[in-house]
């Protein structure tokens, strides 16, 4: 979760308006009692709060692949927020960040997306010409096996942390996993997205 609000923080440091980011986190992380920084998260070591509530789009029981598969090609009506209203001249970016296995990653709440689904996505979104280019970053384990039907025509690129038979890394654990003098007890971040 502290990836995804790093995420958030990047986009709005860099110009993106908030209305053109929508946020998915299950959101149990910065108010669990296990947080000995209520309200916060960070990743990194001694970095700042990167958690803003107020941004969260869709929490808990609403995270789900079918919303998010929703929220792609722009289906208000199965999503039930806020989607995806861009056109053949939108650059898009999509970061998603979580649990992976080979053509799969994981929803808290919601089940699997598998590799299959994520490319009928691209296909409707394709179709409804909802982008010009859409860049897809993707933190999981195998992550690199999500993306078996691109083509070189360069109108969708894919980012993964690991190829299709590797896991993906953690990173600020253990001994770097400290806030003002604190030790969280939990892993920070992740490799690659600590470090985009």
């Amino acid at each position: 979760q502290a990836d995804v609000a790093h995420a958030y923080t990047i986009f709005k440091e860099n110009g993106i308006p908030a209305e053109n980011i929508i946020y998915m986190a299950y959101d149990d992380v910065a108010d669990s009692s296990s947080n000995p920084f209520p309200g916060q998260l960070f990743n990194k070591t001694n970095g700042p709060n990167v958690y803003d509530a107020s941004v969260v789009d869709y929490k808990g029981r609403n995270v789900t692949a079918e919303k998010f598969l929703a929220v792609l090609t722009g289906d208000e009506a199965t999503a039930g927020g806020k989607v995806l209203k861009s056109t053949e001249e939108s650059n898009v970016f999509v970061y998603y960040t979580d649990h992976g296995a080979p053509n799969l990653v994981a929803f808290p709440s919601g089940g699997y997306l598998y590799a299959d689904k994520l490319n009928d996505a691209f296909e409707t979104m394709k179709s409804k010409k909802m982008f010009k280019q859409l860049t897809f970053y993707m933190e999981a384990c195998e992550s690199g096996s999500m993306f078996p039907s691109l083509t070189s025509d360069g109108s969708i690129y894919g980012v993964t942390a690991s190829n299709a038979t590797e896991s993906s890394w953690a990173s600020y654990c253990g001994s770097e996993a400290v806030v003002n003098g604190k030790n969280i007890g939990s892993c920070l971040g992740d490799l690659f997205s600590t470090n985009w």
